[in-house]
C-alpha cells in the first residue's frame, strides 16, 4: 500500500502495438528497411526506466549514431517521441501513447461503457476494471477507474491476466461453452494467491451462470475482493468484462452482491451496444 493506493496484479505490461521486432534486428541493413530499427526505438524507449540519449539508444540497438539520430528526429516529427531540448534525452510521445491505447481497445468499447462503469465506482466507493478478452486464453485491462476515496485500489492499464482469474474470469468462464475438462485444464494453470479446489471454482462458475455476476475473495490478491460481470457482443462471443474492486471488509455481503448486480446491468446495457466482429 503506498500513498493511500494498493496496487495487485500478475502480468503487467505496456500496451504493445508494436510488432515483435528485437533489439538485434534493427541492426543496420536489416530486412524491413527503416521501419524495423524505427519500431525497435519505440520498443526500447517504452521499457527504459528513464528517457535515452541518441548514444545510448543506437548502443543498444548496435545502430549508428547518425542513423539513429535521423530516425529519432522522424519519429519525433511525426510525435512518436518526445525530445528534451535540456537533457537531450528522448521518450516515447504522444503518437505513440494514441497507438497504443487503440490497441488496447481496437472497438472503443470503454468510451461506452466508461460512464456507467464510473457511476457504479463513485455509488459503491469501489474501484471499476474493464477488461477486453485476447487470444491465448488471456485478458487485458482496457480500462481502469477509481473512486474519490482517501484509500484506493490502483491496477496498471494494459495489465495481462488468464481469462478465468479472479471474479471477472468466473464470469467469463459461466458464459464460455467449457466442457469441464477444458474448465480443468485452465483452472490448473492458474496460480492463486490463496488457492482453492477445482470443486469450489466450479461450483462459483455455476452460482455465476445462475446469477449473471461471480465474486473472488481475495484469492486472487490478498485482502481484495472483486466481482466480476462478462459482456457478450450481438452474436453471443464474450468479448469483455467488468470488474468492481474494493477491500476485504469494505462491504457486507448484501452490499456486494448489489454491486454484482450493478455490473450485470452495465454488463446487459453495453452487451447491446456492441455489434459481432
Amino acid at each position: 500500500m503506498d500513498g493511500g493506493s494498493m496496487s495487485y496484479g500478475e502480468d503487467v505490461a505496456r500496451p504493445d502495438p508494436l510488432a515483435n521486432v528485437s533489439p538485434a534486428s534493427a541492426k543496420k541493413g536489416g530486412k524491413g528497411g527503416a521501419m524495423v530499427p524505427m519500431l525497435s526505438i519505440l520498443r526500447l524507449l517504452a521499457s527504459a526506466d528513464s528517457p535515452l540519449g541518441v548514444n545510448a539508444i543506437a548502443r543498444e540497438l548496435s545502430l549508428a549514431p547518425s542513423s539513429c539520430h535521423k530516425f529519432l528526429k522522424q519519429l519525433h516529427a511525426e510525435e512518436f517521441v518526445d525530445f528534451d531540448e535540456l537533457t537531450k534525452r528522448y521518450s516515447l510521445g504522444s503518437g505513440a501513447i494514441a497507438l497504443a491505447r487503440r490497441a488496447l481497445d481496437p472497438d472503443q468499447a470503454y468510451s461506452i461503457v466508461r460512464p456507467r462503469l464510473e457511476k457504479a465506482a463513485q455509488r459503491f466507493t469501489i474501484a471499476g476494471g474493464f477488461w477486453r478478452v485476447i487470444p491465448q486464453e488471456r485478458i487485458v485491462l482496457a480500462g481502469f477507474v477509481e473512486n474519490g476515496s482517501a484509500m484506493r485500489i490502483r491496477m496498471s492499464i494494459g495489465q495481462r491476466l488468464p481469462r478465468l482469474m479472479g471474479g471477472v474470469g468466473r464470469a467469463i468462464a459461466a458464459k464460455l461453452d467449457l466442457s469441464d475438462v477444458e474448465l480443468r485444464a485452465e483452472f490448473d494453470s492458474l496460480r492463486w494467491q490463496m488457492p482453492l479446489s477445482f470443486e469450489a471454482y466450479k461450483a462459483q462458475v455455476e452460482e455465476a451462470r445462475e446469477r449473471g455476476f461471480a465474486i473472488d475473495y481475495s484469492h486472487f490478491a490478498p485482502g481484495v475482493v472483486s466481482v466480476g460481470a462478462a459482456i457478450q457482443d450481438s452474436s453471443g462471443a464474450v468479448r469483455y468484462g467488468l470488474s468492481g474492486i474494493m477491500f476485504s471488509g469494505q462491504h457486507d455481503e448484501k452490499t456486494i452482491n448489489r454491486v454484482g448486480a450493478e455490473l450485470v446491468a452495465v454488463a446487459d446495457w453495453a452487451s447491446q451496444r456492441l455489434i459481432s466482429a
